[in-house]
């Protein structure tokens, strides 16, 4: 934007020039022209008795073009009759036997303000342009004013301003070309630490690196100082949001572990303590998970590479299920990472896997891969699986497919949650081993 105008301002530099060069010389013309009709008025004696001027050749221009024939130096004087019109003209040599192209329109106005100098532009004969200087002059023997006028070419004029004209285009078109370069020249030296730290910042987000490190200029060291302080201030906050998250979850999980022990000893009302005792803790559960992964979501940085994580989870699993001979298929691409905390892809594979473990004959495979700035994880089992009328039910808290198998309910619950506060999502389908496939999407970081 700041070239735009700077461009413009020269452009209109060179206008503003070459129309000033062009007023002024066509002022020293004007001047010159007005020399002439001063010579030319010294010159005009009187008329005679019948009516014919009387001039001193002596005293005409002495310059040799207007004895030069059609040389574009004219003068002459132009008697006008009483309708103020061209009666007689008396020319230069110069103009030989040809007139000038002088307009009624001219005659009029200047026999009608005498001692007036009118200036006009036109073409002589041979097409050259040339300007004009008319003034009438008042004689003591006549009424009616006698014309008189001088001309001179004006090409070399207008030659003169049309090469200034280009001078100076291609003279602002050659600075402009510099201030280009060297404004190019100056923000990619001022730009180059801005673009280290937006490159530094997107490795930050990728967990690639924590802090803003490295050499930069003065003027963008508090920049620096600013965004480092920013980040430590965000971890702090997030160290304290998990410390408040883990000291509620002790304290609420205490007492309800107490109410739930003494339940036993108490026949009449143990059903009904049981049970919502269960109920509280799933919820305190559920909803201290929640919190734990909203602030766990915000956290710039953080990174987590799958295939390790999902190496562990495949070996636990297996212990878990040892008696159905579980052997867990892994394949996971090296550049799928997390872009998250490792505990809540632990938390958020695990569920699925475990899930996959307890309901599926012998088989469960993992694949992963990196998806459109995403990660795509796929837990299918040879278990049977869910109808898809109860898919979605089945992905809300406290739901549970089959009431004969232990649990709460809140597996899916949670990796659909989770999932969603990283701006991922799970969906439920038909697996080709036969039971359900879970489609895990979550972001990636860089590999």
């Amino acid at each position: 934007m700041a070239l735009l105008a700077c461009t413009g301002a020269l452009l209109a530099c060179a206008i503003v020039l070459t129309v000033l060069y062009r007023h002024e010389t066509q002022r020293l013309i004007d001047a010159e022209l007005e020399k002439t009709l001063d010579n030319l008025t010294a010159a005009l004696l009187y008329t005679d008795v019948e009516g014919r001027i009387v001039t001193d050749s002596n005293a005409f221009p002495n310059d040799p073009r207007f004895r030069r024939i059609l040389s574009g130096w004219y003068f002459g004087y132009v008697i006008v009759d009483a309708d103020l019109e061209i009666s007689e003209t008396l020319p230069s040599r110069s103009l030989w036997d040809s007139d000038l192209p002088i307009e009624d329109d001219w005659i009029r106005e200047v026999a009608s303000d005498p001692g007036v100098v009118f200036h006009y532009n036109t073409e002589d004969v041979r097409g050259l342009p040339v300007r004009v200087a008319m003034s009438g002059i008042l004689l003591p023997d006549r009424d009616l004013p006698i014309v008189i006028f001088a001309a001179q070419d004006r090409s070399s004029v207008d030659h003169a301003t049309k090469s200034i004209a280009r001078w100076l285009f291609w003279s602002f078109v050659g600075v402009a070309a510099l201030l280009l370069g060297g404004m190019v020249l100056v923000l990619r030296f001022v730009l180059r630490p801005l673009n280290q730290i937006e490159s530094a910042l997107e490795e930050i987000r990728d967990g690639r690196r924590k802090r803003l490190t490295g050499k930069y200029l003065s003027e963008i060291d508090p920049l620096v100082d600013s965004v480092n302080h920013l980040l430590d201030h965000n971890q702090k906050v997030v160290d304290r949001a998990r410390n408040n998250v883990g000291n509620l979850a002790h304290a609420l999980k205490n007492p309800i572990t107490v109410l739930m022990n003494e339940s036993d000893d108490m026949p009449g009302y143990a059903q009904m303590v049981q049970t919502n005792a269960e109920s509280m803790w799933s919820n305190v559960e559920h909803y201290l998970k929640r919190a734990q992964t909203a602030a766990n979501a915000e956290i710039l940085g953080t990174r987590t590479v799958v295939g390790p994580a999902a190496e562990d989870l495949a070996r636990t699993i297996e212990r878990l299920n040892r008696d159905k001979g579980l052997a867990v298929k892994l394949e996971i691409d090296e550049d799928v990472v997390f872009k998250g905390e490792r505990q809540d892809l632990d938390d958020l594979v695990g569920n699925l896997m475990e899930n996959a473990g307890k309901w599926c004959v012998s088989r469960v495979c993992v694949t992963g891969k990196r998806i459109n700035g995403q990660i795509e994880l796929v837990v299918d089992d040879d278990g049977p699986g869910i109808p898809p009328e109860h898919r979605e039910s089945a992905l809300n808290r406290g739901q549970r497919h089959d009431e004969t198998t232990p649990g709460t309910g809140l597996g899916l619950s949670i990796v659909s949650d989770t999932a969603e506060m990283y701006g991922g999502s799970l969906s439920l389908e038909d697996s080709p081993l036969g039971g359900l496939r879970a489609r895990l999407q979550l972001p990636a970081a860089a590999p």
